[in-house]
């Protein structure tokens, strides 16, 4: 694997993009940071950037040396493996040890990665569980509490707790949520 190829598949577009200041919206758009414009044109995909605007379509590579004005995209990779720790080693040839230790570090990576997506899709889905059981309220005062409405009231404020401290909170405190989150999708399988 060469050194081009490890730094593509160490580090995604929108990392090195957002890393680099560009501001992304949740749609993966971002004004693009190679001509003037006041509305995004630039769609961030997780391998490379796309301008709609001025046709261009990087890597991260080529985003990294385009940006800086760099004259190789070597200099570009040895950036991004100063400026991402991807510990990277450049101009030799990688020990058998350390293609085993970085291809296990890219594993663990994409490993966590996709547990993430899975528990922010685990906790929104219950949250909005929550919020149309409420649907279930009794219409008169007479009228028996469906169980599910009486559940979402314990539960929905707990739900939201939940939603924004995922979001807001680093990689260790989203781990540290993995058992809650896992009670949460047993639940839902109910």
């Amino acid at each position: 694997m060469t050194v081009f190829e490890q730094v593509k598949s160490a580090i995604d577009m929108r990392t090195v993009a957002e890393g680099y200041g560009l501001e992304i919206s949740r749609g993966g758009m971002a004004l693009c940071p190679f001509h003037n414009e006041r509305t995004p044109s630039a769609k961030i995909y997780p391998d490379a950037l796309h301008c709609f605007g001025c046709g261009t379509h990087v890597d991260v590579i080529g985003f990294t040396q385009k940006m800086f004005e760099l004259d190789k995209p070597i200099d570009a990779v040895k950036k991004l493996n100063d400026d991402y720790a991807l510990h990277i080693e450049i101009g030799k040839a990688p020990t058998a040890e350390k293609v085993s230790e970085y291809q296990k570090r890219v594993r663990e990576k994409r490993a966590y990665e996709e547990w993430e997506k899975s528990a922010w899709r685990t906790l929104n889905d219950y949250l909005w569980r929550m919020r149309e059981w409420r649907e279930f309220a009794p219409a008169s005062p007479n009228e028996e509490c469906d169980e599910r409405f009486v559940y979402s009231l314990h539960h929905l404020d707990y739900a939201e707790y939940l939603c924004f401290e995922f979001i807001n909170c680093n990689k260790a405190g989203r781990l540290s949520m993995k058992n809650i989150v896992a009670e949460i999708a047993d639940f839902q399988k109910k």
